[in-house]
């Protein structure tokens, strides 16, 4: 079995300006790469992306020699044309092609949510690390109410009502020790002004809006509770083989 097949309709294929958007423009890369550096740095020294899309995830990190999977064979051809220092391959979450214990570091960013079965996913996660091997997620919060608000707009993305950092840390601990928890972002209101298609990528040219943004999004931070930001990291560690 593989992932839903109701996510080809909305992820199948490639999105190389949704990457351009993630890894080039000039307000949006800042903050990206602040995020997933935030999260899953430091990097192991054979990392696995799940769930890589085209790769920016990879791009902000820098991970020459990573290797990175997704279901979407366009989505996979475009990450190994752009990042050729990477390897791509593809696979389901549920099923990783990739031997016991072949990575020390497994980070995914925005999957979890997806899955109909991520108790399953995790059980894969866990298999492909080696002993003392972390696993890192980055995930929204379904407490958030820019992401709240996405969740019932966008039926794709119902499943971040249920993402909940309790939810995160009982997933997880089934198969790892959680070693820390992180909240990002308190009102990514970014995604929102500076959007493609919801609102104008060229307004951050404008010093004014560019200003306004981050004022806006720096009084969130000492107004919005951290357990209602918009992303939170979980780090945890396979418990490492015991000696004879």
């Amino acid at each position: 079995m593989t992932i839903e097949s109701h996510l080809q309709e909305s992820f199948g294929q490639a999105a190389p300006a949704h990457f351009a958007w993630q890894t080039r423009h000039s307000y949006v890369s800042q903050c990206e790469r602040a995020l997933v550096r935030s999260a899953f740095w430091p990097l192991g020294s054979r990392v696995l992306d799940v769930g890589c899309g085209e790769g920016a995830t990879l791009f902000h990190l820098g991970a020459s020699g990573a290797t990175g999977v997704d279901l979407f064979a366009d989505k996979v051809a475009y990450a190994q044309t752009t990042l050729p220092n990477c390897r791509f391959v593809v696979g389901s979450a549920y099923e990783l092609p990739f031997v016991d214990g072949a990575f020390d570091h497994v980070i995914v960013r925005d999957l979890i949510h997806h899955l109909e079965q991520p108790e399953r996913f995790i059980g894969e996660c866990a298999r492909v690390l080696a002993p003392g091997g972390r696993f890192d997620a980055l995930e929204t919060c379904g407490n958030n109410p820019l992401v709240f608000a996405h969740s019932l707009l966008v039926p794709v993305e119902r499943g971040q009502l249920r993402s909940r950092m309790g939810y995160m840390k009982g997933l997880l601990g089934e198969h790892f020790t959680i070693a820390s928890a992180q909240h990002h972002q308190a009102l990514p209101l970014h995604r929102v002004v500076f959007h493609p298609r919801l609102g104008a990528p060229a307004l951050a040219d404008s010093r004014v809006a560019r200003g306004i943004v981050r004022a806006v999004e720096s009084v969130a931070e000492n107004l919005i509770p951290r357990g209602f930001w918009a992303y939170m990291s979980v780090r945890s560690v396979k418990a490492a083989l015991r000696g004879i």
